[in-house]
């Protein structure tokens, strides 16, 4: 398994927006080949700062996504606006997962 994690932080007071954004550019995508799930998350501490994480079958299905024009042409244009150009991404091999409970 392999996990793309994204840190960004948003333009002041944008995470609204920014979500329902998210939900409806992202949210009729659940079929992406190697896509296991996906979470978006917001920072405790700074609410203009949060974190995409993705859950991926192998590197190759992670890369072809990034690689998409679902990507490039749909999911880039639509949430890069909201970035106050302060994003990393990062791409991780989980190498222990442990699930408890439902």
């Amino acid at each position: 398994m392999y996990m793309r994690i994204i840190w960004g932080r948003l333009r002041p007071g944008q995470w609204e927006p920014y979500e329902e954004a998210y939900k409806r550019v992202l949210g009729p995508h659940r079929d992406i080949a190697g896509l296991q799930g996906r979470w978006l998350v917001r920072d405790l501490a700074d609410p203009d700062a949060g974190y995409s994480v993705s859950l991926w079958t192998s590197q190759e299905a992670m890369h072809e996504y990034e690689r998409s024009d679902l990507f490039h042409k749909t999911v880039k244009p639509a949430l890069q606006p909201f970035f106050a150009d302060d994003f990393t991404t990062t791409h991780c091999e989980v190498r222990v997962m442990e699930k408890f409970g439902d």
